[in-house]
């Protein structure tokens, strides 16, 4: 055991906890670059690797990169107590679970937490994820415990209500049905605290989309206080919130993998940590959608049932076929609008956006018993026409630090814009969703906000040769006059 002295270094690795101490130190502890030490301050402890150097910090300092400052917010000067790494429980368990053989929860709540603590690195976390997921190797009772230590090892919620929420799968751009869907229910006073997530590999995630509306990252006691205020909030669930999945979603996006199971538990993580007890889970089925097949769609199911089952969650699971985008706008301002003009109930509103909210809704209505079977969608849809869903996410905007009197029209779209026409003359019979995303990416979303394409033209409409299918947007002329080029290659109307 030894005490150096805490220098913030000003560079950033994005994952890897790095530490930096001069080589005189390196010789006087017998420490090689490479060694894995715990770090104890304040009642905290995590592990970090080390690198040595002769000239970033002094002898008798170490020197931490941005990353694990931020993180733990260590102070310039704090005196940090090091000592030498033992492998951890977790590792043990993890070596078990590459052996085949099954995990306690105690185990499996050891591997999530070093997760947490950054106590496994990331060559680690990808082990874990090919002992747990690969070949089904989780029985349902050890994805069920990976689901509760996940929920666990973060803030969990209790509102004292009844607290209901709606998921959707992915995999179709636009389907921005979340901000209306909250609009509704919370309209009628039902709890509903909604995490959402930012956008992986899409054009937008619907924090992405409602952050161009009001603030979405806040602290879970801001959460807290959000709900008990307001009965609902829309939010990004961030890395606080079962905090150990942003860690395996990271592993996972560059492993180029995402097993049914693993999303299923990192879905259910969040649920159980806020509370939830009736939901509505949305699963679209297409052939460019995230879940090609019925069947497939059907084992997610059977995932979602048995889980929701042990964790007392009331749960309806909807699957349907998808066969193209859901809205108009495709990309964060774009989808923004879309919404608003739902809510607001204007005569360019994308109807299918509509209709497909309204009929969540109304299964949610129903499933919590504010809706008797097959009156849901009415009370959902007269939320929408009397005006109550608008104002709930207008209170909902202003809670969280935004304008409550943005409307569609005062939506900011970029000034970089250009029209897509159409070669020929005839119907669309179907819209590539994946060539759709690839071209909003091309064009600068989901980071930069304004840009994106608005479908003018979608599946089942007639469009004459010459006419516009779409306008793509995009932050500045160069991102404009690159995908002038990449959009001839790609297939993303199919018109006959």
């Amino acid at each position: 055991m030894f005490f150096l002295k805490a220098k913030q270094l000003d560079i950033k690795t994005g994952n890897s906890w790095i530490a930096v101490i001069n080589e005189v130190d390196g010789h006087r502890f017998d420490l090689k670059a490479g060694d894995e030490l715990v770090l104890n301050w304040k009642n905290k402890s995590t592990d970090i690797i080390i690198d040595l150097t002769s000239s970033l910090v002094k002898p008798g300092e170490i020197g931490f990169f941005q990353d694990v400052f931020s993180h733990y917010k260590i102070k310039n000067g704090e005196l940090i107590e090091l000592e030498i790494a033992r492998h951890p429980v977790s590792l043990k368990a993890i070596r078990k679970k590459l052996l085949g053989e099954r995990l306690t929860y105690k185990e499996i709540y050891s591997i999530v937490s070093d997760i947490v603590e950054y106590r496994l690195d990331e060559v680690e976390i990808a082990f874990f994820i090919a002992s747990a997921f690969a070949h089904k190797n989780f029985s349902q009772k050890e994805i069920y415990y990976l689901t509760k230590a996940m929920a666990l090892t973060g803030p969990t919620f209790n509102f004292g209500r009844k607290v209901a929420d709606k998921h959707s799968i992915g995999g179709l751009p636009g389907n921005r049905i979340t901000p209306i869907i909250v609009g509704i229910i919370g309209s009628f006073n039902i709890c509903i605290p909604k995490t959402s997530s930012r956008a992986i590999t899409s054009a937008a995630g619907t924090a992405d989309t409602f952050e161009v509306l009001a603030p979405v990252t806040f602290k879970a006691k801001e959460i807290y206080n959000l709900v008990k205020k307001y009965n609902a909030c829309l939010v990004w669930g961030g890395e606080k919130i079962a905090p150990a999945d942003d860690r395996i979603i990271k592993v996972c996006y560059r492993l180029g993998i995402e097993p049914y199971s693993k999303m299923v538990v990192s879905i259910m993580a969040k649920k159980v940590a806020m509370g939830v007890k009736y939901l509505v889970l949305d699963i679209p089925v297409g052939k460019t959608t995230k879940i090609t097949t019925y069947k497939k769609a059907e084992e997610i199911k059977e995932l979602f049932e048995n889980l929701a089952q042990r964790f007392k969650i009331k749960t309806k699971v909807v699957i349907h076929r998808a066969k193209g985008p859901i809205g108009r706008g495709i990309g964060p301002v774009l989808e923004a609008r879309d919404i608003l003009r739902v809510l607001e109930q204007k005569e360019n509103r994308p109807k299918d956006l509509e209709k497909k909210a309204v009929e969540l809704s109304g299964e949610l209505l129903e499933l919590i018993g504010r809706a008797r079977k097959g009156e849901g969608r009415a009370l959902a849809l007269n939320s929408l026409k009397n005006g109550k869903a608008l104002l709930k996410i207008r209170e909902i905007i202003k809670a969280q630090g935004g304008d409550p009197n943005i409307t569609s029209d005062k939506i900011n779209l970029s000034n970089y814009k250009c029209n897509f026409l159409s070669t020929k003359t005839g119907k669309i019979i179907d819209i590539n969703n994946k060539d759709l995303v690839e071209l909003c990416r091309i064009l600068g979303a989901p980071f930069r906000t304004q840009a994106g394409v608005y479908l003018d033209k979608t599946i089942g409409e007639k469009v004459k040769k010459g006419e516009t299918l779409c306008t793509l947007y995009a932050p500045n002329s160069n991102y404009l006059n690159l995908v002038k080029e990449v959009i001839k290659k790609l297939k993303i109307f199919i018109i006959k």
